[in-house]
């Protein structure tokens, strides 16, 4: 199928539905376009929200061993 055909398909297709549903949409777009144009930058925010929502599910415990586990982190593993 070619370009124009898909544009006509998505336009018709978003035709009448609520502002709720368009928003969703236009969400999902964003999401696909930043993927396609800037594959590398996508891949790392993804990948710091899945730290971030993994770390926000420690308890005290473990939040406080993490942070003796890496407290010299820079000093010992120096960025090249």
């Amino acid at each position: 199928m070619e370009t124009a055909t898909y544009k006509k398909i998505i336009v018709s297709g978003i035709k009448g539905l609520p502002t709720e549903t368009l928003r969703e949409i236009a969400d999902f777009v964003y999401f696909v376009r930043r993927r396609a144009v800037d594959p590398k930058s996508f891949e790392d925010e993804q990948f710091r929200a899945l730290v971030t929502e993994d770390l926000s599910n420690l308890n005290e415990t473990e939040s406080e061993h993490l942070e003796a586990e890496f407290a010299d982190y820079e000093s010992v593993y120096p960025r090249r």
